[in-house]
């Protein structure tokens, strides 16, 4: 190969122009690929599961999803409070009394608000929490693709 001094002035462009394109295809891809992979992850995850069958199994994943309304960001099945103690209890007499998840989760948020629950809801503005992430990690990725094809037209005009 001839060193760079001695090649035609138009070959260096045409050479880093048959790079760019071998790589375009790909990064098209891993656009199409990453928002995908993404979007499955986040549906996946908001699927709804079966409540387990064992009384105290169901309690515990119900102490775990409700946050202890004086603890910071802890859930009750954590919290080693007296009063998320009491809780817990609260949750196993009503498993025992035969109550739905829905119906305890209910009970805890008329007494405490939304703000009860660890994972937003599915609704509402829960959605926007649930949206925003994603939204701006595709907002990211096409800023930064409009600036690479932006400076790399500007790269061809200067020479």
């Amino acid at each position: 190969m001839a060193p760079v001094s001695e090649r035609p002035k138009g070959s260096a462009k045409f050479f880093r122009d048959d790079r760019q394109r071998s790589v375009r295809p790909t990064g098209v891809v891993a656009w199409l690929v990453v928002p995908a992979v993404a979007l499955v992850v986040i549906i996946v995850g908001l699927w709804p599961s079966e409540s387990p069958a064992d009384p105290e199994a169901r309690a515990h994943a119900l102490a775990v999803s409700l946050k202890c309304p004086i603890c910071a960001g802890e859930s009750i099945a954590a919290s080693q409070t007296d009063l998320a103690e009491d809780l817990r209890r609260l949750i196993a007499d009503e498993v025992a009394e035969g109550s739905t998840d829905e119906e305890i989760l209910a009970l805890f948020v008329d007494s405490y608000g939304e703000q009860v629950l660890l994972d937003p809801p599915v609704g509402g503005w829960g959605i926007a929490l649930w949206a925003v992430p994603l939204l701006l990690a595709v907002a990211g990725g096409a800023a930064i693709s409009g600036l690479r094809r932006r400076d790399g037209a500007a790269a061809e005009i200067q020479q």
